[in-house]
């Protein structure tokens, strides 16, 4: 089941690699303290701003990773991406950036402000009923048209793209003892994680994920994959949801992350609420994983903790519709 040989192991010499290629097209996001959510741990709470970063989101560190890569051996590779949205846009910004060529291939149903940026970076664009159908479709004309397909984490580019995140936090906060982030298909947690411990393996690693959907969280619990039937749509859309069975982070998660934490649609609702009246800061649904996930875990000691808000691209009218009361 993808154990890692020696050979093919994610180290954090990779994600280092990974940093210094993508250094001059992504921000080093701030690592901000907030004091009411410190008070409420009784310990410093830092918010790690994915949010700012280039597309508001972490997804182009990933996606600048390996279009960087590919194309140094291939430089007029298309590249092609199912998606929800957020992965689009990271594809696109990075294709836009490196003179690439991007096709994204969405369910009808996307925000429409995600689509509208995924199209101002000039990406093809394809519609279709779902995203295992958009998914089943991009493979398909990957094969057919020779196009590298790049799943949003099912891939060991996009991993050591997402571990230049925990890079950023040991340099800001080397003496962090938890991390909590919000776990769709687990790239953006395993590559953090390889990294997060190897620099100090006492550091806490959660994951988050909807209890409408936490297929990783059950395979976490039961210690291999299982068939998790009940499945149901959640409001955070970039995490939970079905995963392949041959899934190259799961060796990672299994070793590397400590605990699950499961949250409520209303719980993420009420994170939303708290984040922009606190700080200001919009969220995507997915990206206040860690604020709800916090709340549950009091009064536990964490010690000094970061939550990574991973995004910001949520059109406005959904936003007002989520926090509404």
């Amino acid at each position: 089941m993808n154990t890692p040989t020696p050979a093919s192991e994610l180290l954090p010499s990779h994600v280092i690699a990974a940093r210094r290629g993508i250094a001059p097209y992504i921000r080093h996001t701030p690592l901000e303290p907030n004091a009411s959510l410190s008070r409420l741990a009784g310990s410093p709470v830092l918010l790690k701003l994915e949010n700012l970063q280039v597309t508001g989101s972490f997804k182009p560190r990933g996606s600048l990773h390996k279009l960087l890569s590919v194309r140094a051996a291939q430089p007029n590779a298309e590249f092609i991406a199912p998606t929800a949205g957020g992965h689009g846009i990271g594809l696109a910004y990075a294709a836009a950036t490196l003179g690439a060529r991007a096709h994204v291939y969405l369910p009808r149903s996307a925000d429409p402000d995600k689509v509208r940026m995924i199209q101002e970076y000039g990406a093809h664009l394809e519609y279709f009923d779902s995203v295992p159908l958009a998914r089943e479709a991009a493979r398909r004309v990957a094969t057919e048209r020779g196009y590298t397909f790049l799943s949003a984490y099912n891939d060991r580019h996009m991993m050591e793209g997402g571990g230049t995140v925990a890079l950023e936090i040991l340099e800001d906060c080397p003496h962090v003892q938890t991390v909590i982030v919000g776990v769709g298909g687990g790239g953006l947690i395993a590559g953090m994680g390889v990294v997060l411990k190897a620099a100090n393996p006492r550091i806490r690693l959660i994951g988050v994920q909807p209890e409408s959907s936490a297929v990783l969280a059950q395979w976490h619990r039961h210690g291999h994959p299982v068939d998790v039937q009940d499945i149901r749509p959640s409001i955070a859309e970039g995490i939970g949801a079905q995963v392949e069975k041959e899934l190259l982070p799961w060796p990672y998660l299994q070793r590397l992350v400590d605990e699950f934490v499961l949250v409520s649609d209303d719980e993420l609702r009420e994170a939303l609420r708290w984040c922009v009246a606190d700080t200001r800061y919009i969220l995507e649904p997915s990206a206040a994983a860690g604020i709800a996930a916090l709340r549950k875990l009091m009064p536990r000691e964490l010690g000094p903790t970061v939550l990574v808000l991973t995004g910001r691209n949520v059109s406005w009218r959904r936003f007002e519709e989520l926090v509404r009361p």
